[in-house]
Formats: structure tokens, C-alpha cells, sequence
């Protein structure tokens, strides 16, 4: 059978049993159970055919189904599904088995002390399976009986956590490729060529049905025929937050396949089942996707008896119809950049620990929030990336030059295109020198200083206060060459922060007026480096006069960008989409709060009023300006190569749409 059409809406659904529920599925009722997904506009749900703790939910030859269990959960729900046109995908958890694993003890994964493997990051006991192991086998097993006995239209492996095991299986796999097993680097690229074996033999054993399956390796980017990215993201729980999704959304974007945002309905993480997000708080997350070119998905957790809690579901349906009115203008539109924040390891998934990779890091997303809250079209890449696109890319804080992202970043500079680096950013592997002759710049190593101070040029200096600002965190020492210009100045403080000679701790650092002569910003042609991490002291300090540094120097870099915004708020957000003959202005408006000291809260929209939106056209006419879904006429004038357009009023979100031709 043909793969379904990747859907637009969806819902995950969790059901994660611990044994002792006496009337498991005994509310379920099939049709009253697809019937609601229906009424939501739900197009495809995954469900589950074995949980976290190992126990099946359809009546297995394979697995353990859950004590007293009394019917076919997963039958009625593929069948019932289907009868409404909905696709469905099933769940197992690869990662985790307790059930099997107190049974076969030789099955777990062993921490490098030879204990079962804790997942610490579930805060509580699972025992976690190696697939070199018979736990490999036994997993293969039960993914083809599901898949030779229910006509399901996907496969959903969870939490596959690219961890070492320290097993025999493992220590002598690792052995037999020459890689040392006390080497933790190489314990990791072990455990991600393992479960890529893994899922190997998998696709080897579906044949020709892995081409018709929407398969699902969430925690991996294992890649090689998997149709889309599904992003698993619960912004009020702490593994996530605000910040995760603009950097994995703009990567994925990127990588020329559908993508989903898997957000949920819980208050805190998954399995909350009383907790309940507001209809805007979700609303956001929809609309953040799809104003970044993404389809959605909703999280849930069914009651464990088998019943659909109607009070998730109204707000499921309020947010989908909202959604659902926005498809002629959502549907294949692709989204637009001239900018590329590139991190080397970038992936939707890290595979090797934090330390050996540069994902998700404070400077990606400080690049992230700072480049949105400037209106700034932007893209994240990777080393693999094709940068020949951008005309702008940056490097934040930490990205060294080498192989063949060196070669890239000196092929974007001879075409003319421009870059931002800051920190350590543009210097060669051994942060030795600037691995470019182009960076008419000195590297003098890293500054003595734990925090300095630093003072524009006027070249820069729109918006900034004329003083000396706070540099909050540890750059490097450079001057210019011949051709660079200094764009901003470095002063030092008179103590050196938190240092104590037996008598005082020197937490007062006031500058010294005392300029140094060193350069906080240098611009050499359309090169500007900054010499302090300013991206990752935005993430963790916010402080405005950095962020309007930065704004500054695209200006000098990009003096015609995409889009141009005023009366926008520096909290809202502008994204641009294209289809054929169209392009799309996405305007978000929304704040998450922070209440109390780790819980950040979309409660309502913010309404603002008199935008005005500019986009440039590239030799485009302008046909009709109209905000979506209404179609209500949009006033515009075209001057400059740009379409200015007047917006009353956006509340939380707003859709301009610009009809066009050439």
C-alpha cells in the first residue's frame, strides 16, 4: 500500500500502565474512541502497542500483555481509525522494557560500573534494553508481529537513548572494531552504530513495507528513508522549554523533508493526566510551526480505562479548527531565510554527548531568541549544510573553522557574502589563530579578564546608550590588520571579577576609563567579529544593548533584509512562508511568562495594535494584501523595492498574505 499523505494534524498517544489497574480498556468503545479524533480534525494518531514498561496492549504470541487485560486495544483502535479515514501509527518503546528486563537481567544496558542502567532523566527507576543483545531480537519480533497482524501505517520507536552500554556484547563488539571501551567518545559512536544496526535489520525485515510506514526513530537522527521529522517538544516541562524549538525547527526546515512540532496538552510532562494547558498556550505552539513551514501534533495520555477525557479534546478541537482554516495557505509552504546560524554538530536529535557535539548550546540559543526578537529570516545549519544560499551567516561563540565548513565559510566570503563570529568563532581547530587570511584580525588569546566593558563607534552605535556596557562573559584578546576597522573598544575593569588576595573577594569591578586599545568588534570588508561570546551572555544575561550591537552590524552587513517590522514588540515574532505566487507574513504575538521559579506560561495573547510590515519583493508585482483566513484587504504601498504593509491589529497571531506575480 502507498504511504498516507503526511498529515497536518495529529495526536500522540502516551499509555504508559504500571500493573494493579483492575478495569484496564473496559471504557473503551472503538468508534466513540475514532469518532472523537474525527470530530477534532485529527488525520493520523499514534497509538500504542507496547509501553515504557514492557506490557503489550493487544494479545500477543511475542510479549508480555498487561495483567488482566480483556481486550484488543490496539485492534480497535487501527480498525476504528481507519473506518474514519484517520491514519495510525504504532508505538513501542525501544528504549525501555522493565517487565522484560527484571525477566532477562542479561538483556539491560550496564553503566560503567556494571549496574542496570539508570535513566536519570525520568527522575525515577526504568531499566533501559541493549539491542545487541536478545532484547534486539525480541524487539524485532514484536514490531512484526504488530506489523504482519494490524494493517498499521507507521512505526513509532521512543526514547532511544544514544548512551554506552557496558555489556559483554558490547565491550567485545566494541573490541572487534578496534575502538577502546574506556574511551567514553568511543563508547557513544558505539552505542549509535548499534542501534543504527539495529534499525538496519529492522527495515531489512519490513522489505518493501518500510517504504510505505511513516517510521519514527524519536531520539535518533537515523535518517535514511525516514519520510519526516517528528520534533517531540512540551515547552512547560524543564527538558524543553521557550527556547528548544526555534533552533530544532530551523535546522529541520532546512533538511528537505515534512516536518511535525509533537507538542502536548499536559501543565508539566508527559503523563500529567490533570493538567491541562490553556487553548492559547497550545494554540502557539501550532502556530509557531506552522509559521515556520511545520505541521502539529498534540501529546496525550490515555486513561487507563481506555476512555478519551472530553474536556483535552475540546481544547484539541478549538486549536485544530483554528488551524484547519489556515491550510490554503499552509499547505507545501516552504519557509524563507537569508540568514544561516551555523552550529557544526546540529542535529534534531544530538547522537554524542553534550561536551563532543555543539547542539543546543546557550549560544545557539541566545542567536536563536536574539535573531527572532530582531525580525531576522534565519535558518540553522550544520557543518553538512549548503550555505550557498544565505547571505548572511553566523557563527556564534565556539564555531572553529575546519575541513569542510572551513572551505564553505571561504567560499561564502569570495561571493560576497558577510559574516557575524563572535568568541572563539572563526579560529582554526587548535584555537591557535583565525583559520582565514579574510579575518584582517590578530588573535592574541583568550582576554585575562573574566568580565570587561565595551564602547561603540558610531557606526554602531544606534540605540545604544553612550556608556560602557557589561561584557558578561570571558572572550578574546585581538587587534586589527591593515584594512579592519574597529567598531567597538574593550575596557577593562580596574579587579579582575571574584578574585581574592586573603582580605577582599572583588565582586565590585567598576571599568577602568582607561581605554585598552584592544577592540571588542572589528570589521574587516563584510567580516565583523565580536571578541566575547555575546550569544550565549544574551541566553544567559539578556541584556538589550547586545542584541541592538548585534541588529546594528547586520545592518551594516544586510542593508535591505527580507522583512521589516515597526510598532512590533520585541517579543514578537515575524516568519516568512512562500507558495506559488504567494508570500506569507506569519506575525506571533505571544509571551511565555515565567511564574514561580521554573514555570513559563502562555495564558493569553497579547494584542497589539498599528503594525506595519515590510517585505521586500525581488522583482515581484503585487497583486492583493489581505490578512488569512478572512481575506479582509490589507492597505499597502510598494516603494523601494518593498510592499509596506499596515496591520490594525494581531492578537497572538496574524497571517498577511501578499498574492503576487513576476
Amino acid at each position: 500500500m502507498a504511504r498516507r499523505a503526511f498529515p497536518k494534524r495529529a495526536i500522540h498517544l502516551d499509555f504508559h500502565t504500571l500493573p494493579g489497574i483492575p478495569d484496564l480498556g473496559e471504557a473503551f468503545d472503538a468508534d466513540e474512541f475514532a469518532g472523537t479524533l474525527a470530530d477534532c480534525g485529527v488525520e493520523f494518531v499514534n497509538v500504542f502497542a507496547k509501553c515504557n514498561l514492557g506490557f503489550a496492549y493487544y494479545p500477543t504470541k511475542v510479549g508480555i500483555p498487561y495483567p488482566g487485560i480483556k481486550n484488543d486495544l490496539l485492534g480497535g483502535m487501527v480498525e476504528g481509525c481507519h473506518k474514519r479515514g484517520i491514519g495510525v501509527s504504532a508505538y513501542f518503546n525501544l528504549g525501555l522494557d522493565h517487565e522484560q528486563l527484571v525477566r532477562h537481567r542479561d538483556w539491560a544496558r550496564l553503566d560503567t560500573d556494571g549496574g542496570i542502567y539508570d535513566i536519570a532523566s525520568h527522575d525515577h527507576f526504568f531499566r533501559s534494553g541493549c539491542v545487541n543483545t536478545g532484547y534486539g531480537d525480541y524487539m524485532l519480533s514484536m514490531i512484526k508481529e504488530v506489523v504482519d497482524n494490524y494493517p498499521v501505517d507507521g512505526i513509532f520507536l521512543d526514547c532511544i537513548f544514544i548512551a554506552p552500554c557496558y555489556g559483554l556484547e558490547c565491550l567485545e563488539g566494541m573490541e572487534k572494531l578496534g575502538m577502546d571501551p574506556m574511551d567514553e567518545r568511543s563508547a557513544y559512536e558505539y552505542a549509535r552504530l548499534s542501534y543504527r544496526n539495529f534499525f538496519d535489520k529492522l527495515e531489512e525485515m519490513l522489505g518493501s513495507r518500510a517504504d510505505d510506514l511513516y517510521i519514527v526513530y524519536n531520539g535518533s537522527d537515523y535518517k535514511r528513508q525516514q519520510a519526516h521529522i517528528e520534533m517531540e517538544v512540551l515547552p512547560t516541562e524543564k527538558t524543553w522549554g521557550y527556547d528548544y524549538l526555534p533552533t530544532t525547527i530551523r535546522y529541520a526546515r532546512t533538511l528537505g523533508k515534512p516536518y511535525i512540532t509533537m507538542t502536548g496538552r499536559f501543565h508539566n510532562g508527559w503523563g500529567d493526566f490533570g493538567g491541562l494547558r490553556s487553548v492559547e498556550s497550545a494554540l502557539f505552539d501550532c502556530y509557531y510551526s506552522i509559521a515556520n513551514g511545520g505541521r502539529c501534533s498534540i501529546g496525550d495520555h490515555l486513561h487507563p480505562s481506555g476512555k478519551l477525557d472530553p474536556a483535552v479534546y475540546s481544547m484539541v478541537k478549538e486549536v485544530f479548527a483554528k488551524t484547519e482554516e489556515l491550510d490554503p495557505w499552509t499547505d507545501n509552504a516552504k519557509s524563507i531565510a537569508e540568514i544561516a546560524v551555523v552550529e557544526p554538530g546540529m542535529k534534531v536529535f544530538p547522537e554524542l554527548p553534550a561536551k563532543n557535539v555543539q547542539s543546543f548550546t546557550d549560544s545557539l540559543r541566545g542567536a536563536a531568541r536574539m535573531l527572532s526578537e530582531l525580525k531576522m529570516q534565519f535558518d540553522v545549519c550544520n557543518a553538512e549544510s549548503d550555505l550557498s544560499k544565505y547571505s548572511v551567516i553566523v557563527l556564534p561563540d565556539h564555531v572553529t573553522l575546519e575541513g569542510e565548513l572551513k572551505e564553505k565559510i571561504r567560499a561564502h566570503i569570495a561571493r560576497g557574502g558577510a559574516i557575524i563570529s563572535s568568541g572563539t568563532s572563526g579560529l582554526d581547530a587548535d584555537e591557535k589563530e583565525f583559520a582565514l587570511p579574510e579575518y584582517a584580525m590578530t588573535f592574541e588569546g583568550k582576554y585575562p579578564f573574566k568580565e570587561s566593558y565595551y564602547k561603540t563607534s558610531p557606526e554602531v552605535s544606534e540605540g545604544i546608550p553612550d556608556m560602557l556596557h557589561s561584557a558578561y562573559t570571558t572572550g578574546i584578546s585581538m587587534s586589527a590588520k591593515a584594512g579592519g576597522a574597529t567598531l567597538a573598544e574593550v575596557y577593562d575593569p580596574y579587579f579582575n571579577m571574584g578574585d581574592w588576595d586573603r582580605r577582599h573577594m572583588y565582586l565590585y569591578a567598576p571599568p577602568n576609563p582607561a581605554p585598552t586599545g584592544k577592540a571588542a568588534a572589528l570589521r574587516c570588508g563584510n567580516i565583523i567579529h565580536i571578541a566575547f561570546p555575546i550569544f550565549s551572555a544574551y541566553y544567559n544575561f539578556a541584556p538589550v544593548p547586545d542584541k541592538t550591537l548585534i541588529g546594528n552590524c547586520l545592518r551594516l552587513l544586510l542593508a535591505e533584509p527580507m522583512v521589516l517590522a515597526e510598532n512590533m514588540p520585541s517579543f514578537g515574532q515575524v516568519t516568512l512562508t512562500k507558495q506559488e505566487g504567494r508570500l506569507i507574513t506569519h506575525l506571533l504575538t505571544y509571551v511565555p511568562e515565567l511564574r514561580g521559579p521554573n514555570k513559563e506560561i502562555i495564558e493569553e495573547p497579547i494584542t497589539v495594535q498599528n503594525i506595519e510590515i515590510s517585505v521586500r519583493l525581488d522583482d515581484r508585482k503585487v497583486e492583493q494584501v489581505y490578512s488569512a483566513p478572512t481575506k479582509e484587504p490589507l492597505d499597502f504601498e510598494v516603494s523601494s523595492g518593498y510592499v509596506h504593509v499596515k496591520v490594525p491589529e494581531i492578537r497572538g497571531y496574524g497571517m498577511v498574505v501578499i498574492e503576487h506575480s513576476r
